[in-house]
């Protein structure tokens, strides 16, 4: 897989990113309340709360999805393409799904590096449609991609 200009650029934002919101975890620490939101509802309410300790499994989940998906990205081979690849196509379909991989990473790193640093007892109106767009944009931008490199 030939890495680009823009796989990298979205591989150091995701590295960036995560580095920052654990940095900003570790040295905030001491003032953060004893107790944060475990949960919010759809209405963006904290309905649940829980000792801060477990605000530590949201940078570890994002760095070992981070890692997983970075691991990913070695084999091509197994990625779902639903296009048949062919000598014609495979560099041409590998590029835009690697594009994607790359851009879907850096997605779910913002969205978790987020919830790492927001302690608050109501989650802003507009963090869910910001993750539902950055879950499936991506997605749907380079599948239309896909579509068109097959």
């Amino acid at each position: 897989m030939i890495k680009t200009k823009f796989g990298k650029t979205m591989q150091i934002l995701s590295v960036l990113c995560l580095t920052a919101s654990t940095l900003f975890l570790a040295a905030g620490w001491n003032q953060i309340p004893e107790k944060v939101p475990g949960h919010y509802n759809f209405a963006g309410e904290a309905d649940s709360m829980t000792g801060k300790g477990t605000l530590i499994l949201i940078p570890v989940m994002n760095w070992l999805m981070y890692l997983g998906i970075s691991a990913l990205e070695h084999f091509p081979q197994v990625w779902n393409t639903g296009v048949e690849i062919t000598a014609q196509n495979r560099e041409r379909v590998y590029r835009v799904l690697y594009h994607m991989i790359v851009s879907m990473k850096l997605s779910v790193v913002l969205i978790f590096s987020f919830m790492t640093v927001w302690h608050e007892n109501y989650m802003p109106s507009w963090f869910f449609t910001a993750a539902m767009l950055l879950t499936f944009g991506p997605m749907l931008f380079f599948l239309i991609q896909l579509w068109r490199a097959r």
